[in-house]
């Protein structure tokens, strides 16, 4: 098995996984998505890095955790470019086929002959929001039930570092979904190396978002189920961090 640093990679290993499997036919089939727009020798699997934080090119830089990372061609040319720092950002799947055509838009612009609008509010500004923590994005990524299993899409973005206006705290919808799993916020999993302010960053510049891969995850349960769900998870282990 290859495994490097809390992450699976490989054409072998992967297609050993059922739910590597599961997350190709997902992108295939309700995506709706062609294989050529992926680079796919550079695809892995994350392991469970919830607590995992690394300098990548003079940036903090947080692995996601218990997902598959398909690397998209657009995105490939800033594989090894450390001027621009990782990001992410959850969505709706049913976005995902326009974004990956036009890119992340700021909201009143148009993707195509569409308007993009604002899903979640503009608590900061009208713009791309983004985050640090993939945990955080998460919550922005409604989750699928399809073929027996539940499944999320989130975005990971290289961001110019420049272009980053950051947040202290989060917008209304994601306190009302952390009150609910009873704390307070996620960078506390970091003790302290990241900070509230790295929750929730805007971005007005589209041309300073650009996406790097699309990210699934695959849950048995739906991840915000209160017995078996990944959040239930780590609000305790951020229990035992008190």
């Amino acid at each position: 098995m290859k495994y490097n640093e809390g992450y699976l990679y490989g054409k072998r290993e992967l297609e050993r996984n059922s739910d590597y499997t599961m997350s190709h036919k997902f992108i295939k089939e309700y995506l709706q998505l062609d294989d050529s727009i992926f680079s796919h020798h550079d695809n892995c699997y994350y392991l469970e890095n919830y607590s995992h934080l690394e300098y990548r090119g003079g940036h903090r830089y947080l692995r996601p955790s218990k997902c598959f990372k398909f690397v998209l061609k657009q995105g490939h040319h800033l594989f090894y470019n450390y001027q621009w720092t990782y990001s992410y950002h959850g969505t709706n799947s049913k976005n995902i086929k326009s974004i990956l055509q036009h890119g992340l838009k700021i909201p009143g612009t148009l993707a195509g002959e569409k308007i993009v609008w604002m899903e979640h509010g503009s608590t900061y500004g009208n713009g791309i929001y983004t985050s640090k923590i993939p945990l955080y994005s998460q919550l922005y990524a409604p989750v699928i039930r399809w073929n027996g299993k539940y499944f999320q899409t989130i975005l990971m973005v290289r961001q110019r570092s420049d272009s980053i206006d950051v947040q202290e705290g989060e917008g209304t919808y994601t306190v009302s979904t952390l009150d609910y799993l009873n704390y307070e916020n996620l960078h506390k999993l970091y003790k302290g190396k990241i900070s509230a302010n790295e929750m929730q960053y805007v971005c007005f510049d589209e041309s300073s978002c650009i996406l790097h891969a699309l990210l699934v995850k695959v849950h048995d349960y739906d991840p915000m189920d209160s017995d078996g769900g990944e959040y239930r998870k780590i609000s305790k282990i951020l229990d035992n961090l008190k």
